[in-house]
C-alpha cells in the first residue's frame, strides 16, 4: 500500500480544529467519561485472547490506546489521528509509561490506510462520527 503524505488541517473533516489544546483537554475527559461509562475499554465479555493487533481509528491524544496497551502487554495497539500535536502527545505518554506494545501514526482515516489487509484483529473506531460525512459510510 502506499503510505499517505501527511494529511493538513485543510484536509480534515473534523469539526473542531483538530490541532487545539483545548479540543485535546475536551478529548481526553471524554474518553476518561466513556471508559468509566463502559464499565472498561472493551465491551463486557469481550474475548481478546484470539487478539494480537488492534488499531485505534482517530485516536486523537492517545488515551483508549494506553489504556489497552497497559491492561494487556502482548497485544500491539496502533492508534491513528490527523492531527500531529495528538500523535505526538501520545507517543510522548507512551514513551513516558515505557509502552512499548502502544504506537502512534499521523493518517487520515478518510484515504487508503498504509497498513496491509488483515493487519489488525480488532479496529476500535467510536468517534469516526466526528469526522466521516455521511456520504462515507456506505463504503464501511
Amino acid at each position: 500500500m502506499v503510505t499517505p503524505e501527511g494529511p493538513s488541517q485543510k484536509e480534515s473533516t473534523y469539526v473542531i480544529d483538530a490541532e487545539s489544546g483545548t479540543e485535546m483537554a475536551r478529548l481526553i475527559n471524554q474518553e476518561r467519561l466513556l471508559t468509566r461509562v463502559m464499565g472498561g475499554v472493551f465491551p463486557e465479555h469481550f474475548d481478546l485472547s484470539h487478539v494480537s493487533h488492534i488499531l485505534d481509528i482517530g485516536c486523537g491524544p492517545g488515551g483508549w490506546v494506553l489504556d489497552v496497551a497497559f491492561e494487556n502487554a502482548k497485544i500491539n495497539v496502533v492508534g491513528i489521528d490527523i492531527s500531529e500535536q495528538m500523535v505526538e502527545y501520545a507517543r510522548a505518554h507512551a514513551e513516558v509509561q515505557g509502552m512499548n506494545n502502544a504506537s502512534f501514526q499521523v493518517m487520515n482515516a478518510l484515504e487508503s490506510l498504509a497498513f496491509d489487509d488483515n493487519s489488525f484483529d480488532v479496529v476500535n473506531a467510536r468517534y469516526i462520527q466526528a469526522f466521516m460525512m455521511k456520504t462515507s459510510w456506505a463504503p464501511l
